[in-house]
């Protein structure tokens, strides 16, 4: 700088002499410190210090790659399903967990947020009454012929496998075969799913995947009338085109309730399971194993057809209400928006260095909503192999997001998308022992395995929380209980020695981070003096070390350039050292994949987990 100035000062003097008006000497540009005939000397020592500085530069960025790459191989990386669960709360209904101490489910600031207007848009603006009463209400039907046809789950993809098994309560194991007790139609819409997904088609199918809905002691109040117009539509359901076949909607039901389904509900599809009160995780570990693969009975017991599967299916929740697609705001509404939050300061005190978040999106459910949400996730997971997707669940601030999709979130639940192949190639399925929360522990094993999980932010579902049917059982144990969660009340001993080193790596971190949050808030009850469960019992299984994880994916930090932008582009190099960290096991996974809208080129803006979010 110092040289442009003197230059620019010789040049100036010139012009002044020929002008006949030179400047005052407090008038010049370069400083007094040198005279100006130094100027071309200073123009070269400049020079010669831009140019070590560069050396300079690229030395240092040098020395600070060495060292990053030195200190990563000497820390101890937290495997990636254990971070993840970092940013998760356990939910009070299936937890020993003060909401109120912990600051869970509730916010620190809402009487400012309703002085704001922030909920101004929700509030009483979407009741689900008549969403709730058209999914619980049978649709009109013709009375129809129903087959039972058994379906052997099947391990292996081809003939030469074997049947899938599983423990029964008395110790004994027996091959998994559920009963599909269905209309012509819906059998006949089942294998035309398996062999559509057989053809590895080239493009997406017209309706969505085939959806399985556990559900148990709801017969006359779970939700499962998907005709209903604001999920899949009539016309769903009717004939298929020449590419898809029509929407296919199961339920999931014990044997026990198989009669009482039935007669509420006289033309749905039902999947009636082996064995009564086995808990959720058996069921949906039965759905996953199924649609994995599985082979019918022919009329010679002693016969099975071929080897039927499914590459993907959805797993949904019986209280699910209704979808909402989250749009953009308009120019006049955005302009609204940001005026009211102007005037933030006019009506309560704004916290020093914090952003507001006002309303960038608005609610639309016009049509099949349900159909429409999940072909999106369906679109977008086709361009990378995610293993689990999944929706946000509206908590009244889902206009206020501003990611339109979030990677490796362990807050999918309810509605899930289970890709069956990615989740075979890694190796993880449900663990059918474990009492309670099974979703969230299926997440950290993909996590661990290096899966990728995909959670869509551009539409966001509506659930009930109902207090009778489903997990109630397990919720009211967990309630009566006078202490803490152990480990040996998530799975039995037994159980847990012989699960495989990944599995059982899985299952520590959810107890851990279950263990968390019950010792957070029994501490803080104790030291307010208020009533406290007991600690939990010291269990008597081997557990791993901390740091001792195993072959597991560890964090993707190992991949990260300090120096270059961080993108979700398809990396060889990625692979590779994924390959050298992870091991053999999930050698050919794609790590990284790029995400982009269906209909735009453009990358979105993507959020890499960073919502703290609760199990409900």
């Amino acid at each position: 700088m110092e040289g442009h100035l003197y230059s620019l000062d010789e040049q100036l003097a010139s012009i002044e002499r020929e002008c006949g008006c030179p400047r005052p000497k407090h008038r010049r540009l370069a400083p007094e410190g040198l005279r100006r005939s130094s100027s071309g000397k200073v123009l070269v020592d400049l020079a010669a210090t831009t140019a070590s500085a560069a050396v300079a530069r690229s030395k240092m960025r040098f020395h600070i790659r060495w060292q990053l790459q030195a200190w990563r191989k000497k820390r101890k990386l937290q495997p990636a399903g254990r971070r993840a669960l970092a940013v998760l709360h356990v939910s009070p209904r299936y937890g020993k967990v003060d909401a109120k101490l912990l600051g869970l489910q509730r916010s620190r600031n809402m009487k400012q947020k309703i002085a704001e207007g922030r909920y101004t848009h929700t509030w009483g603006q979407f009741k689900q009454d008549q969403y709730r009463l058209s999914m619980q209400t049978p649709p009109e039907t013709k009375a129809t012929n129903l087959e039972r046809l058994t379906l052997v789950a099947w391990e292996g993809r081809k003939e030469r496998g074997q049947p899938a098994s599983y423990s029964r309560p008395d110790g004994s194991t027996k091959s998994l075969r559920l009963t599909f007790w269905a209309a012509t139609g819906s059998i006949d819409s089942l294998f035309a799913w398996c062999q559509w997904f057989g053809s590895a088609p080239s493009s997406q199918p017209q309706q969505p995947y085939p959806v399985f809905i556990p559900t148990k002691g709801r017969a006359k109040d779970a939700h499962l009338n998907w005709r209903a117009a604001h999920c899949f539509g009539q016309e769903a359901f009717q004939e298929a085109d020449e590419q898809t076949p029509r929407a296919l909607v199961i339920a999931v039901v014990e044997p026990a309730e198989a009669t009482e389904y039935r007669e509420k509900w006289a033309d749905l599809p039902l999947l009636v399971l082996p064995e009564n009160d086995m808990g959720p995780a058996f069921v949906r570990w039965c759905v996953q194993k199924t649609a994995s693969a599985f082979r019918t009975e022919l009329a010679d017991a002693d016969e099975l057809g071929p080897v039927r599967q499914m590459q993907q299916c959805w797993l949904v929740d019986d209280s699910i209400t209704s979808f909402y697609r989250l749009d953009p705001l308009s120019a006049k509404l955005l302009q609204a928006e940001e005026e009211r939050l102007l005037d933030r300061g006019a009506l309560v005190p704004s916290t020093p260095l914090s952003k507001p978040a006002g309303r960038r999106k608005e609610r639309r459910c016009r049509g099949a909503m349900f159909a429409e949400a999940m072909l999106a996730v369906q679109q977008q997971a086709s361009q990378g192999a995610c293993a689990i997707c999944g929706f946000l669940r509206d908590d009244g601030t889902a206009p206020m997001k501003s990611a339109q999709w979030a990677l490796d979130s362990t807050s999918v639940f309810k509605v899930v998308l289970l890709n069956l192949a990615e989740l075979a190639k890694l190796q993880v399925e449900y663990i059918p022992q474990l009492r309670l929360f099974e979703d969230v522990c299926l997440n950290v094993q993909a996590r661990n395995a290096g899966g990728r999980i995909l959670k869509c932010m551009n539409y966001c579902y509506w659930a009930d929380n109902k207090t009778f049917g489903g997990c109630s059982a397990q919720r009211a144990q967990k309630a009566a209980a006078p202490r803490c969660t152990g480990l040996e009340d998530l799975i039995a001993a037994q159980a847990f020695m012989e699960l495989p080193a990944a599995t059982k790596t899985a299952v520590q971190h959810v107890y851990s981070w279950v263990h968390r949050d019950e010792e957070r808030s029994r501490l803080r009850k104790e030291e307010r003096g208020m009533p406290a469960p007991l600690p939990a019992p010291d269990t008597t299984l081997p557990l791993e070390a901390e740091g001792m994880e195993g072959s597991v994916c560890l964090l993707d930090e190992h991949l990260f350039d300090p120096f270059q932008d961080l993108t979700l582009a398809t990396s060889k190099d990625a692979q590779e050292a994924h390959q050298a960290t992870a091991g053999p096991a999930i050698a050919e996974h794609r790590w990284r994949m790029f995400l982009k809208p269906s209909a735009r080129e453009q990358p979105i803006e993507v959020d890499l987990d960073t919502e703290v979010v609760d199990l409900d």
